[in-house]
């Protein structure tokens, strides 16, 4: 692996769905089965195009790539029943090297933040639901901000929160469109990629990219030391 020195880190941002909780596979097999239950065909690179934005967003993306007389609000309530019903049967598991991660930054005793483009309610709900809610000192959802992700409001407001300047938060994200929010808020933005890959746009405003948080991890410890 190759060497990354990080700067100064005195906050830590993390996303939410596809970061550290493994649901951005649910949501896509939800809206598949959605569109399926009206006798449409749902691509994946539909969903691929919503990963990381708030619900305006992704359901504007959605009516963008379904004709006029296509049941949009239908398949958006379908979508969330199926979802919520897989999360019963399954639960929500977590990606690799989450808690690690957070045990890491906890003994630093950096102050940690999750800023998610899920509302609120089900964002919290989430985290209650995996014991994880407890290890941020602030969470800030999409409907808390005016913009959502890629304007960088939301990490801008997380890193209000935990009272550190955007250039001595680490970010650690996902999606493409959380990428561009950190990088454009002026954050230390890290790229560890779920269901998309990296892409040149990424990797030009990436400070690094890891293939799991533990790659991250291990390379954070060799930069620091600690």
């Amino acid at each position: 692996m190759k060497a990354v020195n990080f700067p100064p880190v005195k906050a830590v941002i993390f996303d939410m769905d596809g970061l550290l909780l493994d649901t951005e596979r649910l949501f896509k097999n939800a809206y598949m089965m959605a569109a399926n239950e009206f006798g449409l065909d749902f691509p994946e690179e539909i969903y691929h195009r919503m990963i990381g934005h708030r619900a305006d967003a992704s359901q504007a993306i959605l009516r963008e790539n379904f004709s006029q007389d296509a049941p949009i609000e239908e398949i958006i309530d379908a979508a969330r029943r199926y979802y919520y019903t897989l999360i019963e049967k399954g639960g929500i598991p977590l990606r690799p090297g989450v808690a690690e991660t957070l045990d890491y930054f906890d003994g630093l005793e950096l102050p940690m933040a999750l800023a998610t483009s899920t509302h609120r309610e089900l964002a919290l709900a989430k985290l209650r639901s995996v014991h994880l809610l407890n290890r941020f000192t602030a969470v800030v959802s999409g409907d808390e901000v005016e913009h959502g992700k890629p304007a960088p409001d939301i990490y801008l407001e997380a890193g209000q929160r935990v009272c550190t300047p955007p250039e001595n938060c680490l970010v650690l994200e996902d999606s493409p469109t959380g990428l561009k929010a950190a990088h454009a808020a002026g954050m230390i933005a890290v790229h560890v990629p779920d269901l998309l890959p990296p892409t040149e746009e990424t990797q030009a405003i990436a400070f690094a990219a890891f293939e799991s948080l533990t790659d991250f991890l291990q390379a954070y410890r060799e930069s620091t030391g600690a």
